[in-house]
């Protein structure tokens, strides 16, 4: 008969509490996975009449161009997957879900969209909503600007 190891020994005492632990975890991963789905759901039906032409009005009375907001509502709809319809006052990131590097590069790829310049300096506080994104890329001048 042989001797146990201090690893069979240690496992052996600590099966329960690991057992526990892992269970929890588990636990926790389907509670936040259910709570955005339910979260998503919700969304979707509160929104259900809002859709691009929503959008771009929401923000045209206040001077935006729809040009830059319709390229943005639809760059954020097929590239980023925001699979509800966006509303002005959306989060970047607790609403839509983007992570600072997806907020930079989606700030980049609808500049180029619109033929606009990228210039880093131009705005001093952090983007917290689309309303903020497309103010900022409103506020870039335009490549035709930059040759002439």
């Amino acid at each position: 008969m042989q001797t146990p190891s201090t690893v069979s020994i240690w496992l052996s005492e600590q099966a329960i509490p690991l057992a526990i632990i892992v269970a929890l975890l588990a636990l926790v991963m389907i509670v936040l996975y259910t709570s955005a789905r339910v979260r998503k759901a919700r969304m979707n039906e509160a929104r259900s009449g809002a859709n691009e032409d929503t959008f771009v009005n929401s923000l045209l009375i206040y001077g935006f161009d729809p040009v830059i907001a319709r390229t943005t509502f639809r760059y954020l709809q097929e590239k980023q997957r925001v699979s509800f319809p966006i509303e002005a006052t959306d989060q970047l990131d607790e609403d839509l879900g983007l992570g600072l590097e997806d907020v930079e590069e989606s700030l980049r790829d609808i500049l180029q969209l619109t033929e606009r310049v990228y210039q880093p300096g131009l705005y001093h506080s952090p983007l917290v909503t689309v309303e903020d994104m497309v103010r900022l890329v409103q506020a870039s001048p335009r490549l035709s600007e930059m040759a002439a």
